[in-house]
């Protein structure tokens, strides 16, 4: 790093400046820079959003200066606590250690088998068959019985790393005869530890594995190193270790994009349309650039299905766009978009209409363009945007498409499989409501069925995306991480319901919350989230309208309590109360209202064309 850059970080004054600063900085950083940026990272501190724990059985420093900046650059500051050497089941059993004292939202595991299973990893030949699968099941055991102590004891989501396969096998190329050889050993392990993982809803396999295989397994391990300080990973995989730590943290936390926003000449396939030709674009198979854009297609096809929205942002003729599309083969069709635009208008301003179409903030959306001026373009108008300027080489396309993160998630959901036709669907809803003449007719016109109804484990990963991604219509914007969604539906003091909605134009999916809880006479309204693809129909008064009837109406409280907490984003929510009859008792010094409804007061509003059934789902 040249003098001029150390001292514009050694200058900043906030955290969104040293963001920016950030991203000149290579995606690979030596271990200088790292050690300089977090010095400098240390001013911001007080505003970490996120606290994880490293613990484990080998020496695991400095791979939390990696991952705090690895997460910096993404715009989450982390605080991090680093257990004592060997002492991770201490930690955790003992309600007085530094864990504890910490109190992580993540807590990451790393075991060598160096000191877990010795005989594995230095005897392995000597062991029979037999021998080796008791030494498998104990390996388990063993992290099963810390994982249920951990989970028992902490509300942390559990980041458990798997196990590397060894770069040589002991017997060499004789191991893939062996009846139980140690490459099959370890593939079995780390399978079945995905297996008991999975059924835990707040533990996680971090795939160390496969990520030392990207990095290179010889590369990855500096045997003088090990020896020395135990640290069982080179500093040059340092980097790539942290960003897939970034990547699980991002996914857990809900803290990601929504929407794709594409361009087509040159990105969707090779050549321009308008004057090529349908016929002289590059696209499939038998032309090596036709196919690096197929390759491209299929990954976007594949994020469709993991329920990523894809939209179109194109300068060209609508009727080239849309014969190309009908006239060649290729993996993407344009019903697979959920919002088009393709004109002549300036990017920036259909990047935002896309947002508005879609009735999702710009914060949500990545823009992938080939053209620089017009990545600039929206990056300088619109910068809560991600921008990507592809590279020159189309051949990159599809390794930069599975490298990005901003699309994670730690569960599909059956909702996120319906994603991209809900939105088309919630398109074609707002056309509607631009063309009617009449917002009663037109809310009349799209048939709504609205089922509320208890929230049960099922649906732990969806309630978890509501609460962690709703930002417009959230009255507190509160997180709540999977133990305490748990706690929720265990606990008989918390009332937890879900609200879906289908109407003539398809399924909606699970799109609200409301989380009340019994305060005696009276009770609070700790939680109200509605997606912002089902705002302006009606649907919040609707759910309200069932509070109040189960909570004043039905005689079960004298009063319903609540509060409004603003940011930045939730200004739809913000008249929500007193629209719904409450009165505003109270505003703090960070702005919180205070609302309460007494039972006199409880009127049950009109909702003009929404009709409540007992569907489910």
């Amino acid at each position: 790093m040249d003098k001029a850059l150390k001292q514009k970080f050694k200058s900043c004054a906030s955290f969104q400046e040293l963001q920016a600063l950030l991203q000149d900085l290579p995606e690979t950083p030596d271990a200088r820079t790292v050690e300089f940026c977090s010095r400098i990272l240390q001013r911001f501190q007080d505003q970490a959003g996120l606290r994880i724990a490293y613990l484990g059985n080998h020496t695991l420093e400095p791979l939390p200066r990696y991952t705090a900046l690895a997460c910096a650059r993404q715009g989450l500051l982390l605080r991090h606590y680093l257990g004592q050497y060997n002492q991770y089941f201490q930690e955790v059993l003992d309600p007085g250690s530094g864990l504890h004292a910490f109190a992580p939202q993540l807590v990451f595991l790393s075991l060598s088998l160096r000191v877990l299973a010795p005989d594995i990893y230095g005897r392995f030949l000597e062991l029979s068959p037999a021998r080796r699968r008791e030494e498998m099941d104990r390996i388990l055991d063993h992290v099963e019985q810390w994982l249920a102590a951990a989970r028992e004891r902490t509300e942390a989501a559990l980041l458990i790393a798997n196990f590397p396969r060894p770069p040589h096998p002991q017997a060499g190329i004789a191991d893939a005869r062996l009846e139980w050889g140690e490459m099959e050993f370890y593939a079995e392990l780390n399978l079945e530890l995905q297996r008991r993982l999975r059924r835990d809803p707040r533990a996680f396999v971090y795939d160390l594995d496969q990520v030392l295989a990207r990095c290179g397994r010889l590369a990855a391990h500096d045997a003088k190193m090990y020896f020395l300080a135990k640290m069982e990973w080179a500093e040059p995989c340092l980097p790539h270790l942290a960003a897939e730590l970034r990547r699980l943290i991002r996914g857990i936390r809900g803290d990601t994009r929504k929407c794709l926003v594409l361009d087509l000449d040159n990105t969707l396939w090779g050549g321009v349309v308008g004057e090529d030709g349908v016929d002289g674009i590059r696209i499939g198979p038998g032309d090596p650039v036709g196919e690096a854009f197929q390759a491209f297609q299929q990954g976007l096809r594949a994020l469709k299905e993991r329920g990523v929205v894809l939209a179109l942002c194109s300068k060209n003729n609508p009727e080239d766009a849309r014969e190309a599309f009908e006239k060649r083969e290729m993996p993407l069709r344009l019903e697979d978009f959920a919002a088009l635009r393709i004109n002549w208008e300036p990017k920036h301003k259909n990047v935002q209409e896309i947002a508005d179409l879609l009735n999702i903030g710009t914060d949500s959306l990545v823009f992938m363009d080939d053209n620089p001026a017009e990545c600039e373009l929206v990056r300088q108008t619109l910068p809560e945007v991600r921008v990507i300027c592809l590279p020159p080489d189309p051949a990159e396309y599809a390794g930069l498409l599975a490298r990005l993160d901003d699309f994670e998630k730690p569960e599909l959901t059956e909702e996120d499989r319906k994603k991209s036709e809900q939105y088309r669907q919630n398109a074609r809803r707002e056309v509607c409501r631009r063309e009617a003449g009449d917002l009663t007719a037109y809310l009349e016109s799209l048939g709504t069925r609205l089922a509320l109804f208890p929230a049960a484990s099922r649906h732990l990963a969806r309630i978890h995306q509501l609460f962690n991604k709703t930002n417009q219509f959230n009255v507190t914007t509160k997180r709540y991480q999977q133990s305490e969604i748990e706690r929720f539906l265990a606990d008989t003091q918390w009332e937890l319901r879900l609200a879906a909605v289908r109407d003539n134009f398809g399924d909606l999916g699970i799109v609200g919350l409301y989380l009340v809880r019994d305060q005696g006479d009276e009770a609070e309204i700790d939680s109200f989230v509605l997606s912002c693809r089902a705002l302006g129909r009606g649907i919040e008064t609707a759910m309200m309208n069932q509070i109040k009837q189960d909570c004043l109406l039905s005689g079960r409280y004298t009063a319903l309590r609540a509060e409004f907490r603003p940011t930045a984003k939730n200004a739809p929510a913000a008249r929500f109360y007193s629209q719904q009859g409450f009165e505003r008792l109270d505003t703090d010094e960070q702005g919180t209202q205070y609302y309460r409804l007494r039972a006199g007061d409880a009127q049950i509003l009109p909702c003009p064309g929404i009709r409540l059934t007992d569907e489910e789902d």
